[in-house]
């Protein structure tokens, strides 16, 4: 008589699990997917000053100046919805 164990015959997508539980999250930054197209421009105006403190906040989240300010319009109207 033989001695086997019952195998489960499931197969298991490795997609499908969630292995979040495995990684340290600790200074993890969001990542946006910007896939529409940027078929608009604006112009604004604004201090010198500003710009600079803009640049100098966009290079610590190791962003370009522009693309902070897209991130942070999208988080203000996400706040506001």
């Amino acid at each position: 008589m033989k001695n086997s164990k019952k195998v489960s015959k499931k197969k298991t997508d490795p997609l499908e699990r969630d292995l979040s539980s495995l990684f340290d999250k600790k200074g993890w930054k969001k990542v946006r997917f910007e896939l529409r197209p940027k078929n608009k421009s604006i112009t604004i105006r604004i201090s010198e000053e500003m710009l600079e403190a803009i640049k100098a906040k966009a290079e610590d989240e190791g962003l370009d100046y522009q693309k902070w300010i897209r991130s942070s319009i999208e988080d203000a109207l996400n706040r506001s919805a």
